[in-house]
């Protein structure tokens, strides 16, 4: 069944809003409260960042592309033209394949599909709409200056319903995990406001979205594996780095001094 005939079905719980019942299970009740929470949530809070996307340039060869895919295990790509703030289109995968089944040449100028571009700003149950009277399930987020700042997917859309969706390609691997009394792994791309209600950290949300941007912040450069960096009571050792980025990082709790007098 496809995300849309899914939805088709899937909505019809707003007709749980008029009428509360007894019977109602717990996961009847969150999947309510996400349904409500879309119109409240922005396209920024569950986007994809920039950096974390997978793009292709117009001109890139067509053997770099098809390793590309299968290493990145996704089915729906951004193309751009001489910059990423430019995407000209969106490349199916299973366009490609058609091409390699009937022994075509693949040029990605002929089976490119029109993008989809939506503001940060925008709620999730306008977009929800929106995607299902175009039947895209993908959309390019710009930022109010017209730049690229990542991607959103129907399947992101229906995870703030039901919770997270996992398939075979997922990376299965938890965004927090407990690795002694005060230390925790988290994976750098975790919301902010997420690790702060899980560990109480009371990190500022106001100008990071992410994890690792907050590190890479108080670093101030890029940092080397295993550097540390202090914030408060608390210490940052990052853990594994891909290029420039932070993947993941360790959090490392002071345990509180009671015989301080320091607040």
């Amino acid at each position: 069944m496809s995300w849309g005939n899914w939805l088709g079905r899937f909505f019809p719980l707003k007709t749980l809003f008029k009428k509360r019942h007894s019977t109602e299970t717990p996961d009847e009740r969150e999947m309510i409260h996400g349904i409500r929470e879309l119109a409240s949530t922005s396209v920024k809070e569950i986007m994809v960042p920039r950096i974390d996307v997978v793009f292709f340039s117009l001109d890139a060869p067509v053997q770099e592309v098809l390793q590309k895919i299968v290493e990145s295990g996704y089915s729906r790509f951004p193309v751009y033209k001489d910059t990423i703030d430019n995407v000209v289109g969106m490349l199916y995968v299973k366009d490609i394949l058609m091409k390699l089944v009937q022994g075509q040449p693949i040029r990605f100028a002929e089976i490119l599909r029109k993008p989809y571009f939506v503001p940060e700003s925008k709620k999730l149950d306008s977009l929800l709409r929106e995607m299902k009277r175009r039947k895209v399930h993908i959309a390019i987020v710009v930022d109010e200056y017209g730049g690229v700042s990542g991607i959103v997917c129907l399947e992101d859309i229906i995870e703030e319903v039901i919770g997270d969706i996992q398939d075979e390609f997922d990376d299965e691997k938890e965004e927090i995990l407990r690795i002694g009394d005060n230390a925790f792994l988290c994976d750098a791309r975790i919301n902010l406001h997420d690790l702060n209600e899980e560990l109480g950290l009371g990190l500022p949300e106001e100008d990071f979205d992410t994890l690792g941007g907050f590190v890479f912040e108080l670093f101030g450069k890029i940092p080397a594996r295993y550097e540390k960096v202090s914030y408060k009571n608390l210490e940052f050792v990052i853990q594994e780095m891909e290029g420039h980025k932070i993947k993941s990082v360790k959090i490392l709790l002071a345990e509180k001094d009671e015989n301080s007098g320091n607040s």
